[in-house]
């Protein structure tokens, strides 16, 4: 008998799970085939429209959800912003044809993980995806400009503030969080739930003020630096 039949196959890597809202028919087709032609990844959902997107998100969860701007009805930076808190474990990477100063900076501020322009990101997509997903905050290189030239214009950063009392679980979050590891990572790490990872962040974001993941990295960095 083959000894090697006996050897079981380690376990599978658990795929990002990552839905998008595109109301364009051929780039949703696009970047729904760009995901699933990856091992690593699955397509969650596909909406059209952020409506489409309140009503279900919430009971999916999705890892990462590719959200573009201009939508009919509700816009996807308002989108951002209202699910944001409930999904403190989702990033939010938005995938536009718009690089006006304005739209950029009103989807940070919602809550967006990432900025990427059409013309320039599809081909990686996916990499930017996964980079979303680990806490990073993926860029188109003219994004990435823009933002680095509206900090050389602004005053000298204030001092920071110390951070507000956080429990000693949501303070161990963070500072997981802060080494790069995503939600699910630290809560292996922890022992505990995704689910409960999950409630922590919301109260982490609720005593921090912000609306991202990578808005309480940096609050906690500029803290404790």
């Amino acid at each position: 008998m083959d000894p090697e039949k006996h050897i079981q196959d380690p376990p599978d890597k658990p795929r990002l799970h990552v839905a998008v809202i595109e109301d364009d028919k051929v780039i949703r087709s696009l970047i729904s085939k760009r995901i699933g032609v990856r091992g690593d990844m699955e397509l969650a959902a596909a909406w059209t429209d952020a409506e489409g997107a309140l009503a279900e998100a919430r009971d999916l969860r999705p890892d990462v959800i590719v959200v573009d701007l201009e939508l009919p009805g509700m816009s996807g930076a308002e989108l951002i912003r209202t699910l944001s808190e409930a999904l403190p474990c989702t990033a939010f990477l938005v995938l536009t044809v718009h690089d006006d100063p304005e739209r950029v900076f009103e989807a940070i501020r919602a809550g967006a993980n990432g900025y990427l322009l059409k013309e320039s990101a599809l081909a990686s997509l996916a990499d930017s995806i996964v980079t979303a997903h680990l806490g990073g905050s993926p860029l188109s290189p003219e994004i990435a400009g823009l933002v680095i030239r509206a900090f050389q214009k602004t005053d000298p950063p204030k001092p920071s503030m110390p951070l507000p009392s956080l429990a000693p679980r949501e303070r161990e979050v963070l500072e997981l969080l802060a080494t790069g590891m995503a939600p699910k990572e630290a809560a292996a790490d922890l022992g505990i739930s995704y689910e409960t990872v999950r409630d922590y962040l919301k109260h982490i974001y609720q005593k921090l003020h912000v609306r991202s993941r990578t808005e309480a990295v940096l609050r906690f960095l500029e803290a404790t630096s």
